[in-house]
C-alpha cells in the first residue's frame, strides 16, 4: 500500500510540474502586410501584436506571450541580410512546436524552401505547420469566380512545395471566415497532449464546442491542483481540521478564470449587461478573485469537510486527515468554480452572437 501511495503521489507531482512548466512555441512567418498579427490576434481573441508594425526590412524577431503560448513573429528570410539557411540557424526556426505561415500575395521561391522545411520538421518531430491565405475577402477578379481564384492559389502552393497533400486555409479577419476550421485542425494535428491543452486554454472560444473543450481541460487539471494544494498544506483553517496551500488554490482559480477569458474587466463589463443571471454568476466568479475571498469561501465549507472521513483520498495525499480534507475541498470547490466560469463565459458568448459583436474578450 505504501508503494502504491508513493507511486500515485509521484505521478501527480510529475503531472503538476509538467503542466506548470510546459510552453508552446509558435512561429509566425510569412509576407509583410499579409496580416500575420491579425491572424494570431483573431485566434487568441486579444490584440497581442500590433498590426502593420513589421516590414520586409525588419531584422529582429518580435515575441509575445499569452498563457503558456510563446509566439514569435520572425523577420523576412532569403534576403541579403538573411540567406535562407543562415536565417534558419540564427532564429532556431526548426525548434518551434507549431508554424503559421500567412500570405496574401504571390508566393516566392523562398516560400517554397520554407514549406519543404516545414514538411521535413513535421515528419521528424511532429511539429505541424499551417499555410494560411489571409484576406480572402480581397480575392477578386471580375472575369473569374472566387473558387477558380482559390484553386489557382492552391495550385501555386503545390508548385512551390512540389506536393499536392498540402492544405491551404483561406481566412478573413474582417468576416471571421476560415478560423473555425484552422483552429479545429490545429487541435487535431497530433501535437503533444499537454501542449494541446495549453492551446485550448489560450485560444478564443467562438462556440459552445470551444467552451466545452476548455471545461474538459480544466476538469482534467483538478486532481493535479488538488495534489498541489494538499501537498503543501501550509494554511490551517482556524477551528477545523482542514489545511491547504492558499497560494496553490489561488493559482488554480486564476488559471481557470484565464482559460475562460474572464478577467476582472470582462466580468464587470458583462455583469450588468447580462441582467440578474449575469450578476449572480459574476458575483460567484469574483469571489475567487483574491486570496481573502477564497479564504472566506473555505471557512464557510471547511467544517462539514472536517467532520467527514476522507479515507478514499488517502492514497493520493497520504495519511494526514487535514491534508485529505484540503484535497477533497479543492476538488469540489474547483469543479464548482469551473461550472460558474463556464456558465459566465457561455452567457457572454450567447450575448455576443445575438448582438453580432466581435469584442476582444477571450471567450
Amino acid at each position: 500500500m505504501a508503494n502504491y501511495q508513493e507511486d500515485l503521489r509521484e505521478r501527480l507531482k510529475r503531472k503538476y510540474e509538467e503542466n506548470e512548466h510546459t510552453v508552446v512555441k509558435i512561429a509566425l512567418v510569412g509576407q509583410p502586410g499579409a496580416g500575420k498579427s491579425s491572424v494570431i490576434n483573431k485566434l487568441i481573441g486579444k490584440k497581442l501584436f500590433k498590426s502593420g508594425v513589421y516590414t520586409d526590412t525588419t531584422v529582429d524577431s518580435q515575441e509575445e506571450s499569452w498563457g503558456a503560448l510563446r509566439i514569435v513573429d520572425l523577420p523576412g528570410y532569403d534576403t541579403k541580410q538573411f540567406p535562407f539557411e543562415d536565417w534558419c540557424k540564427q532564429f532556431s526556426v526548426e525548434d518551434y512546436d507549431l508554424y503559421l505561415f500567412v500570405f496574401a500575395g504571390k508566393l516566392h521561391d523562398a516560400d517554397g524552401k520554407l514549406f519543404k522545411k516545414f514538411k521535413e520538421w513535421n515528419q521528424s518531430r511532429k511539429h505541424p505547420y499551417f499555410i494560411v491565405r489571409n484576406k480572402e475577402d480581397d480575392i477578386w477578379d471580375g472575369e473569374r469566380t472566387l473558387e477558380e481564384l482559390k484553386k489557382e492559389i492552391i495550385e501555386d502552393v503545390y508548385s512551390k512545395v512540389e506536393a499536392t497533400d498540402i492544405k491551404v486555409y483561406f481566412t478573413s479577419c474582417k468576416t471571421g471566415t476560415g478560423f473555425k476550421e484552422l483552429k479545429d485542425d490545429i487541435l487535431a494535428s497530433g501535437i503533444d497532449e499537454v501542449k494541446k491543452d495549453k492551446i485550448i486554454a489560450a485560444f478564443k472560444a467562438d462556440s459552445i464546442k470551444d467552451l466545452d473543450r476548455k471545461r474538459a481541460k480544466c476538469l482534467d487539471d483538478i486532481n493535479i491542483y488538488a495534489w498541489a494544494v494538499a501537498a503543501n498544506a501550509l494554511n490551517p483553517i482556524p477551528g477545523v481540521d482542514v489545511s491547504f496551500d492558499l497560494t496553490a488554490f489561488y493559482k488554480m482559480a486564476k488559471k481557470i478564470r484565464e482559460s475562460f477569458g474572464l478577467d476582472e474587466t470582462v466580468i464587470e463589463k458583462y455583469m450588468t449587461v447580462l441582467g440578474p443571471v449575469g450578476k449572480q454568476l459574476a458575483d460567484k466568479v469574483l469571489t475567487y478573485l483574491t486570496e481573502e475571498g477564497i479564504m472566506l469561501v473555505l471557512r464557510q465549507v471547511a467544517e462539514r469537510y472536517a467532520k467527514k472521513r476522507f479515507l478514499k483520498y488517502i492514497p493520493y495525499v497520504g495519511p494526514v486527515v487535514a491534508a485529505c480534507a484540503g484535497f477533497a475541498m479543492t476538488k469540489t470547490l474547483g469543479k464548482y468554480y469551473i461550472d460558474n466560469c463556464y456558465e459566465m463565459a457561455k452567457k457572454i458568448l450567447e450575448y455576443e452572437v445575438i448582438n453580432n459583436k466581435d469584442d476582444v474578450i477571450s471567450v
